[in-house]
């Protein structure tokens, strides 16, 4: 019975750190190529936004309610 679920969540565990990979080289390339310095500010706000939701969520006493 925890087979099928150990593979499951291995393969989307799998699939979320390419999509990060891939977001984060893109970014990298993105901010390394531009000369501009807002470059580098938006893929901060971009960052910090990203992990603002999740945070907050996780904290949150009523989304852990049943």
């Amino acid at each position: 019975m925890l087979v099928p679920i150990h593979r499951a969540v291995s393969a989307v565990l799998r699939i979320m750190l390419v999509a990060f990979v891939t977001l984060s080289a893109r970014v990298q390339h993105a901010v390394l190529r531009s000369k501009h310095w807002f470059a580098m500010a938006a893929a901060t706000a971009v960052a910090v936004l990203a992990l603002v939701g999740p945070y907050n969520w996780m904290w949150s006493p009523n989304n852990w309610m049943w």
